[in-house]
């Protein structure tokens, strides 16, 4: 992923600065029509969310309307049964036999009392009234005569709740609701059966009595229980509702190329589920087309913008894009040429200025070239041969110093193998080519650290690991004076043996030498002493800081060198070139 960003932001700074500020630009303006969009989708959201809630109570007060015109059919069956007269008439039938005169007067009496009640209540459709054996009659208006089996289930029901009120869910063979409860004697607390009353309500009226609370006037309500449907205002509703989760809630469908939202709510009291289905553009219609529109509005509005902005930053850059052209003509040296194409403008702002400042710089950057190239060319390879020169006496020096007092101790075998040694490092040191292959260099070393370990014995211990190739180039005379530093600064400062370690190794891009030994190493002090190149020069005073000069001339700033040292640890030197294979130029 990281390699990826990398990718892209590379792109992005290879554009041109017109695009780039168009990008810019587009982001910005794009970060704020999202940001705008979201704010008005969220508004729209909460407002639709407020509508969709207003469906869903609108729904539930409707279904209340219902249930209270229920609670008063209930009402209506609890009065009637407690009702002192009723009471008192049923009581007294029960002393008269039956089919007597007196019998059916009381009975008519009966019938009265309920008809005032039904009167009184137009929920109700009719009652009727049974002692459960010879003895039944209706009043209100006919709805059809009860299935058997459904009669039968219902005087079941009031039996078993001995007086409780019973709802009887309207049914595919008698589409109405049934309603009562049994009679009992409650004038002396006895609780003897005086017979039950059975009250027969239109639901459908009830509902289209009250669906004109509901707003949208296309709106099509059906109302179903478990049992099966109670009421639906178009055919073979129940059929086309989608799937429903929950006791109530609201969704959007689509039939036949429409949408319609669909709200629903099971009522606590009777478990009906009530369905209010219209079409979508009805009430959110409007609400839809102003979102829309507004989107529209936004989204001409970013790309007018965004055209506007791309004029803009071309007419910004293009002075820009010619100066640019310009330092493009002076990578090829024709300077005259640059200077043509820059023109005679005397525009005053930044980039007017900048131009100008340019055509200075190209008159003196010509000058330079013609009258201080060859020069600066001469004493950098001056300063070169001379930093060369410096470090090959020094080694000469401390090597016939060895081999001295070799013959001193009349060890000739041993100062003859490091008088050849030290003749096959003259020769190397004496070729005039400034690099040379690392195969090479380690060649040399390797005959430096032979004369080394003649002269100091036991007291060091060399090793060498090269894990790269011997074929790149290295600044000749690199690695010995890094371990002859070493030599003067590790073993000739400790009594046990110094070991002095040289490793190279290869990355994708570079070699890595470190040189380093176990001495006593140096405090902060004198590490950042020498890593200024600041302290003073012990012994002969050369080494570090001219391998550190060479390597800067040779790579420039793709040289890295680096020391690391504390008290009683050693010293590390690290240097890092860049691998090159190509034989440089003596410049």
């Amino acid at each position: 992923m990281k390699k990826y960003r990398g990718y892209w932001y590379q792109k992005y700074r290879d554009l041109k600065l017109a695009e780039k500020m168009i990008i810019i630009y587009v982001l910005m303006l794009g970060i704020c029509f999202l940001i705008s969009i979201t704010a008005l989708q969220v508004s729209f959201n909460i407002y639709d969310g407020k509508l969709y809630e207003k469906s869903l109570q609108e729904l539930d007060f409707f279904t209340q309307e219902v249930n209270r015109s229920l609670d008063q059919v209930e009402a209506v069956s609890y009065n009637m049964t407690m009702d002192l007269k009723i009471q008192e008439q049923l009581s007294k039938m029960k002393t008269l036999k039956h089919f007597t005169a007196d019998y059916s007067y009381e009975v008519y009496q009966l019938r009265m009392l309920f008809n005032n009640e039904l009167t009184n209540s137009n929920m109700i459709s009719n009652m009727l009234y049974t002692d459960g054996d010879t003895t039944q009659f209706v009043v209100g208006i006919a709805t059809g005569t009860i299935p058997g089996e459904l009669y039968d289930s219902v005087m079941n029901q009031f039996h078993e709740a001995k007086g409780a009120y019973v709802i009887q869910q309207p049914t595919k063979d008698y589409p109405y609701l049934l309603t009562g409860r049994d009679i009992r004697k409650h004038i002396d607390a006895s609780l003897e059966y005086l017979g039950s009353l059975l009250i027969t309500c239109d639901v459908s009226g009830m509902i289209e009595k009250n669906i004109d609370d509901l707003e949208a006037e296309s709106s099509a309500l059906c109302v179903y229980s478990d049992e099966g449907v109670i009421y639906e205002n178009q055919e073979n509703m129940m059929e086309r509702l989608p799937r429903l989760e929950g006791d109530s809630g609201f969704q959007i469908i689509k039939e036949r190329g429409q949408r319609y939202f669909v709200c629903h709510l099971k009522s606590s009291k009777t478990g009906w589920t009530y369905v209010n289905v219209f079409p979508y553009s009805e009430i959110y219609g409007q609400n839809q087309n102003l979102r829309y529109l507004m989107f529209g509005g936004f989204l001409l509005l970013f790309l007018v913008s965004a055209l506007i902005l791309k004029k803009l930053a071309h007419m910004i850059v293009k002075p820009l894009e010619h100066l640019t052209e310009s330092m493009q003509i002076v990578e090829t040296g024709d300077f005259d040429r640059a200077r043509e194409f820059l023109g005679t403008s005397t525009q005053k702002d930044e980039i007017g200025l900048m131009a100008q400042e340019f055509r200075v710089t190209l008159d003196k950057i010509d000058n330079l070239i013609h009258e201080n190239y060859e020069k600066q060319i001469l004493l950098k390879d001056t300063k070169y041969k001379m930093l060369q020169a410096q470090i090959n006496p020094h080694f000469l020096y401390n090597t016939l110093n060895s081999i001295n007092w070799m013959i001193r101790a009349r060890k000739n075998d041993e100062a003859a193998e490091m008088t050849v040694a030290l003749g096959t490092i003259l020769r190397s040191a004496l070729n005039k080519q400034q690099y040379v292959t690392l195969e090479e260099e380690l060649d040399s070393l390797k005959k430096y650290m032979t004369i080394q370990e003649y002269r100091y014995r036991k007291r060091v211990v060399f090793s060498v690991e090269c894990e790269a190739s011997g074929r790149y180039l290295i600044p000749h005379m690199t690695l010995q004076p890094l371990v002859e530093n070493s030599i003067y600064h590790g073993v000739e400062k400790m009594l046990t043996p110094c070991a002095i370690s040289v490793v190279i190794k290869e990355d994708e891009e570079r070699i890595v030498i470190s040189v380093s030994d176990n001495g006593p190493g140096m405090t902060k002090e004198e590490l950042e002493a020498v890593r200024s190149f600041t302290a003073e020069p012990k012994g002969h005073g050369i080494g570090i800081k001219n391998i550190y000069e060479r390597l800067r001339m040779a790579f420039e700033q793709e040289a890295d060198f680096h020391i690391n040292s504390a008290c009683g640890k050693g010293t590390a030197v690290t240097i890092r070139i860049p691998k090159t294979e190509v034989m440089k130029n003596d410049d």
